[in-house]
């Protein structure tokens, strides 16, 4: 699951019950919208990884939300702007650097299909984390979901052929970093709103990159810059797509949505990498995403 996304829908301000259950169609197009632009945001880092330095691509891609967010203020006013949880924000931030660091080194070591169903095990990692962190107390349904989530995540390991390296630490990486995400979202979300949420982020992982920058600083083709442009204007889409759906329809209606990226990126593996996925990582991802939903759904209703 791409950072940033559960998080951001399940944190912000509630619409009136009318409003949310207005359109709820759009709702789901909406969401499934927002994944096929996180899809293809990480499609382009993949592709250009292969050629260009990591940091410089991470910095140049937050550098682009950045500006995106920034151009709304004339539009929606600068209210989302504003925030009291700065500390919270920058340790969000090096959440946010270090998920697209790992979702770029996993995409560009394993086929796209395995990756997503491995970082998958995001909500349930974030249950865990909620439980320690937030003294959230899951239900037994949702313990007994974390235990299937992590044999579905077995599955899509392969241990009848599975020989250990560092790129399956990747994905794993990913999803721990994005469920740590998950729940400093979820606290500081308790008082803000999703823009909010998405503009300090953002900007925390911007000002994370630029403090290094000096050390790691190489041109970069105006061709791979525009590529960044495209794919971070695609990011920075998928995250209002995904604050209108959450104000069209009630969670339990949009969050199983977030799981249409395992099609997505089947789709798009197989068109631009003539990656097919293997049947022990469908059959896991059917794991993951069941428990995923269940847990997804019980924690918004």
């Amino acid at each position: 699951m791409r950072a940033g996304a559960a998080e951001q829908a399940s944190a912000g301000e509630p619409a009136s019950s009318g409003e949310r259950t207005q359109r709820p169609w759009l709702a789901v197009l909406l969401m499934a919208a927002a994944m096929l632009c996180f899809t293809t945001l990480d499609t382009i880092m993949r592709a250009l990884y292969a050629e260009h330095p990591l940091p410089m691509l991470v910095f140049v891609r937050n550098l682009v939300q950045v500006a995106a967010l920034a151009l709304l203020v004339p539009v929606i006013g600068p209210g989302f702007t504003r925030t009291r949880r700065v500390g919270i924000h920058i340790l969000r931030g090096i959440c946010l650097v270090l998920t697209t660091v790992f979702i770029t080194l996993a995409l560009g070591n394993l086929p796209m299909a395995q990756t997503y169903s491995i970082t998958f095990s995001t909500p349930l990692m974030a249950t865990v984390l909620a439980a320690v962190a937030l003294g959230e107390r899951p239900s037994t349904a949702q313990w007994v979901c974390i235990f299937i989530g992590l044999v579905g995540v077995v599955i899509v390991l392969d241990p009848q052929d599975f020989v250990f390296g560092p790129a399956l630490l990747y994905p794993l990486a990913m999803a721990f970093f994005n469920a740590v995400l998950y729940v400093l979202t979820r606290y500081a979300g308790q008082q803000e709103g999703p823009l909010t949420l998405v503009f300090w982020a953002s900007l925390a992982a911007l000002a994370i990159c630029l403090a290094g920058l000096p050390f790691y600083a190489v041109p970069i083709p105006l061709t791979a810059c525009a590529l960044l442009a495209v794919g971070g204007v695609a990011g920075t889409a998928a995250h209002l797509m995904i604050t209108g759906a959450c104000r069209l329809a009630p969670m339990a209606v949009v969050s199983p949505i977030l799981y249409s990226q395992i099609v997505w990126a089947g789709l798009i593996g197989w068109l631009v990498f003539e990656e097919v996925p293997a049947a022990h990582v469908m059959m896991g991802s059917a794991l993951i995403i069941a428990c995923g939903i269940v847990t997804l759904r019980s924690r918004t209703t």
